[in-house]
């Protein structure tokens, strides 16, 4: 009786450990469902929430399986989040290699080309155009002045910085917006945040962007950022033509005299010192000389030449001013 018990007992230790056995082969090998799921791992899972989306979706068999084979892993290692195609004909060792390698999904992308001296208005467009978000998006978080706080900004405009950007098209139109105006603030001057001038953070902004319509010639974008600059110590106005075209709307190939009688904020012609806000997103050249302009060579006056070169004549006088004034309308 002694020795039948024995054999039973011996006989059941083999069967528990060949079901054992059974059980580990059959929780190893795929799922065998067929199917084939487009997985998203967010940001923050943890192994345990990966391993029950794997077996719901039924891409494992076992998720005990999975998390068992995950610390048996070196490290372990981290599971990167990310979208994943992954089939019911992957074993739970190959879905792990995909997940700590990372092999997501290739996302499409769009590419985004900002340049400078665009309005704001005019930026959003552009990013509408080459990108599937919506304009209507775009311009609601333009406006949306907690969005605007959250990033450490008065406002949008000025602060898209003029790049060739390449955008997933997965992200939302304020993650775009986010990532551009991060980007203008990684790639400002070294002294942006605290400028030698006299003038805040945003005001360098506003006076770049004047800076940016005003002059074609990055050699004179000092100078004339030295000439703005003088003009706001001596309690002179701008009277920038960039900012009345700003006033108007829509860019005029020729400004009229009664084009600089236009009552509005932005009229620097009407309105001393620096406008509201900025007219336009300055490209580095034009940030460059807000920040460090030439105050050295005593000029008060430019006008433009006329002739194609983009470049101006300067005077520090009235009469040298209005004497360049003559010698460009003869030509």
């Amino acid at each position: 009786m002694k020795r039948k018990v024995l054999v039973a007992a011996a006989l059941s230790v083999v069967l528990a450990g060949l079901s054992a056995l059974w059980l580990m082969k059959w929780c190893s090998g795929p799922a065998g469902t067929g199917v084939e799921r487009v997985v998203t791992v967010e940001r923050g899972w943890g192994v345990r929430r990966i391993a029950e989306v794997l077996e719901d979706s039924g891409l494992v068999r076992c998720r005990y399986y999975f998390l068992w084979r995950y610390s048996r892993l070196d490290g372990p290692p981290t599971l990167q989040a990310g979208t994943y195609l992954l089939t019911g004909e992957m074993t739970p060792d190959s879905i792990l290699d995909i997940l700590t390698e990372g092999l997501v999904v290739p996302v499409a992308t769009s590419w985004v080309t900002l340049v400078p001296g665009e309005t704001l208005d005019r930026s959003l467009e552009d990013i509408a155009r080459q990108t599937p978000l919506s304009p209507e998006d775009l311009d609601s978080l333009a406006r949306d002045s907690s969005f605007l706080a959250s990033m450490g900004i008065p406002c949008l405009e000025g602060y898209l910085f003029p790049e060739t950007y390449e955008f997933a098209d997965t992200l939302d139109a304020e993650e775009v917006l986010r990532r551009i105006v991060r980007t203008g603030k990684e790639r400002w001057p070294e002294d942006m945040c605290h400028p030698r001038t006299g003038l805040t953070t945003h005001e360098t902004v506003i006076l770049a962007s004047i800076v940016e319509k005003e002059v074609m010639v990055d050699s004179e974008r000092p100078v004339v950022a030295g000439i703005f600059l003088e003009r706001l110590r001596r309690g002179m106005k701008l009277e920038s033509c960039a900012t009345v075209q700003y006033a108007l709307g829509e860019p005029k190939a020729r400004l009229l005299y009664s084009d600089l009688e236009v009552r509005h904020p932005y009229n620097t012609y009407l309105h001393p010192g620096l406008p509201p806000g900025p007219i336009c997103s300055p490209g580095y050249p034009s940030l460059l000389a807000a920040l460090y302009p030439d105050t050295t060579t005593g000029y008060l006056y430019f006008v433009s030449r006329k002739d194609g070169s983009g470049g101006h004549l300067f005077a520090s006088t009235l009469a040298g001013h209005s004497a360049n004034v003559r010698s460009v309308r003869e030509r």
